[in-house]
């Protein structure tokens, strides 16, 4: 039988008054993380050719080494904030974007420009994405699957390209680069510190008997690779996340391969960003509802069809209608993905497991950015690349239901 602390709320309990607040700190610090460390990129690598005298390729390097490093760190930070101040984490997050940026401003130096890249790959983990999340999973006993996706709205990464552009064509490069530090300096690290760790009665335990568990009432990073459940969960969401890199990066020379034109192809490409705002709220609000293995079964059967669809010669007009319910979709695998292992290993287990998907995704999505140009390349067509990954959906289905089966958190909670 396991403990529970006698003020400590039942799962499914309302949420406490600060949750709301919590969620707007999550919201803040995911959203200007992403934001300016994704969202300037683009806008400014003509300029950084230019002042560094280096080709697209090298420059690219960077945000190579900012997606990499965020993923084979997101593991031990993972572990990191189920041990130590989640506070003093996203603080820090918060600093080393601004530190990023600063130094972008400063210099022309090469190692300097990725070093700032690398400190960027941190804060994405710290701040960015597992950071902001585990504060949702940990307040949210009520709704938690909506407040997830409310949180990781893709907002201000579809504002920041468009008014970057405008300040580097006014007032040049390094006022867009110093802009974004002192947005980081003055708004993201004072709304961090503004996080509290823990709700006052704490949030639910792994289910499993006070011995079998880590101290701090969460499954150890041993304990969650040994569970089948826990693959179920992290393979089905990655199927999601996969097709959404894929498309996001591949899709203009996907549409020019089907006929339509570069910007017409890019057209599809903001339509697929934009729907996707739409199945962040929508599917984290089914979460709650079906829970998030369900959820997470839902999305990847619907994908089947849809990724079945792009295999027909279909008009412009239909497959920006498919491709923009495939980001929709793609959308809903966070919410999905944190219900389901808050749900099954409970709230003290969320950055681990959080941390260690992000890293396991990695090689899925490498193979995906990398095969299907090279399956194009050899067979003059993305159908074998629409192929497999229809395939990996259909192999999500099972994973998810299985994982939905997984035996539920118990109404335990750990000491705040």
């Amino acid at each position: 039988m396991l403990e529970a602390t006698a003020t400590a709320p039942p799962h499914g309990a309302k949420n406490h008054p600060l949750a709301v607040r919590m969620g707007l700190v999550a919201f803040v610090a995911q959203n200007l993380v992403i934001g300016l460390t994704m969202g300037h990129f683009g806008v400014m690598l003509a300029s950084v050719e230019r002042r560094m005298d280096i080709t697209t390729t090298q420059a690219s390097v960077g945000m190579l080494l900012l997606i990499v490093g965020s993923s084979l760190t997101a593991p031990f930070i993972g572990v990191a904030m189920a041990r130590r101040s989640l506070r003093q984490m996203l603080v820090a997050g918060g600093v080393l974007t601004a530190a990023g940026f600063y130094l972008l401003a400063f210099t022309a130096s090469f190692p300097l420009y990725l070093l700032a890249y690398l400190l960027f790959g941190l804060a994405m983990s710290l701040t960015g994405s597992i950071g902001p999340s585990t504060l949702v999973a940990r307040w949210f006993n009520h709704n938690r699957g909506l407040a997830l996706g409310l949180v990781n709205l893709p907002i201000a990464i579809a504002l920041v390209p468009l008014a970057l552009n405008w300040v580097v064509e006014t007032q040049g490069y390094f006022t867009a680069y110093l802009g974004m530090a002192l947005l980081a300096t003055f708004v993201l690290i004072p709304a961090t510190f503004l996080a509290i760790d823990h709700p006052p009665g704490g949030e639910m335990l792994a289910p499993e008997a006070s011995g079998q568990r880590a101290d701090d009432g969460s499954f150890t990073v041993g304990q969650l690779l040994a569970r089948p459940a826990f693959w179920a969960i992290c393979l089905a969401a990655i199927a999601s996340m996969t097709s959404s890199v894929l498309l996001g990066t591949l899709l203009v020379p996907m549409g020019i391969s089907w006929g339509f034109s570069r910007g017409e192809s890019a057209l599809i490409q903001s339509i697929m960003a934009a729907v996707g705002l739409i199945g962040s709220v929508l599917f984290g609000w089914l979460a709650d509802r079906l829970g998030g293995g369900r959820t997470l079964a839902l999305i990847a059967f619907n994908c089947v069809l849809l990724w079945a669809l792009l295999l027909l010669q279909l008009p412009f007009a239909a497959v920006a209608l498919v491709v923009g319910l495939i980001g929709m979709h793609g959308a809903g695998a966070i919410p999905g993905l944190g219900r389901a292992i808050s749900d099954a290993f409970g709230q003290a287990s969320f950055s681990r497991g959080f941390g260690i998907n992000t890293m396991i995704a990695l090689p899925f999505m490498a193979i995906a950015l990398v095969g299907a140009p090279s399956v194009y390349e050899v067979t003059g067509s993305y159908a074998p690349a629409i192929v497999a990954m229809a395939a990996f959906f259909a192999i999500a289905v099972a994973l998810a239901l299985y994982a939905a089966s997984a035996s539920r958190v118990r109404d335990q909670v750990s000491p705040a």
